[in-house]
């Protein structure tokens, strides 16, 4: 094989999408199967099996599969109440919109108060190492002059070099990390009021999607479905219901999502 040196006529990328969509479409197409929302993403909190779904009389059930263990006790679980847990899962990791809104604020307010102070600290910086080069210069000069001999000279342009590079360092740092904590906190709020409103709806796959970002383990025991919230959540997971709620805010249970010490990320 040998490298073409003429243009593409479509770039190579495109070629491949094509090819993987000609694929697809000269499969077999599967006769439609009927989607269930929480199928898999459950295990059984008894004997640790996969809970699995079936339709009866009309309704959708979940139940465990009891591969491991045949006299496993856990009952059938109706699709409407699974989505009642679930909910209740949302829940307590939610935001009402007066709580969202009071946080964005203050959020609003320490950015700019920290871009205010941070514009300070980094023209400090600027300054100090603007200085050292000074420094190097009349150093070079006094070397030069034969005002010092090359020993003296030399060991003092290492000290101030080493100084301006120390200082260099905090600057790149500054500029990394800076505030930008912030940003991954105010998107940390919006979500959780976003579990708020998911949480309300009747949206059996909004809702998985969203259990399944907010926390692993996810188990269902006696009917009822527990999780192991990711570190960002466990906050507000663990928080009274009552202490989230819009009345909470100028009441003995505020709280206030500090990005630096928990630096919460909304991914998932």
């Amino acid at each position: 094989m040998y490298d073409g040196k003429h243009e593409p006529m479509i770039p190579k990328k495109l070629f491949e999408a094509c090819q993987k969509v000609m694929a697809d479409r000269s499969r077999p197409k599967k006769p439609s199967q009927k989607e269930y929302p929480y199928r898999n993403m459950l295990v059984c909190g008894e004997c640790g099996c996969t809970i699995t779904s079936e339709t009866q009389k009309g309704h959708n059930y979940y139940r465990c599969t009891k591969k491991r263990d045949k006299k496993c006790s856990q009952k059938y679980i109706r699709e409407e109440v699974l989505a009642e847990e679930v909910a209740n899962e949302l829940q307590k990791v939610s935001l009402s919109s007066a709580w969202a809104e009071w946080m964005l604020t203050e959020l609003n307010k320490e950015e700019a108060e920290a871009a205010q102070s941070g514009a300070v600290f980094a023209q400090n910086l600027k300054d100090k190492i603007k200085e050292l080069e000074g420094k190097l210069d009349l150093l070079l000069d006094a070397h030069l002059d034969g005002t010092i001999s090359r020993e003296e000279y030399t060991a003092k342009k290492e000290k101030i070099i080493n100084e301006k590079s120390e200082l260099s360092e905090k600057s790149k740092d500054f500029e990394r990390n800076g505030n930008h904590w912030l940003e991954p906190a105010k998107q940390f709020i919006l979500a959780a009021q976003q579990a708020k409103i998911i949480a309300l709806q009747e949206n059996p796959v909004a809702g998985r999607d969203f259990l399944k970002r907010i926390g692993s383990n996810r188990v269902l025991l006696s009917q009822k479905v527990a999780i192991e919230p990711k570190k960002s959540w466990q906050i507000l997971y663990n928080l009274p219901a009552e202490a989230r709620s819009a009345e909470a805010i100028n009441s003995q249970h505020t709280i206030w999502l500090r990005g630096r010490g928990s630096n919460p990320q909304p991914t998932g």
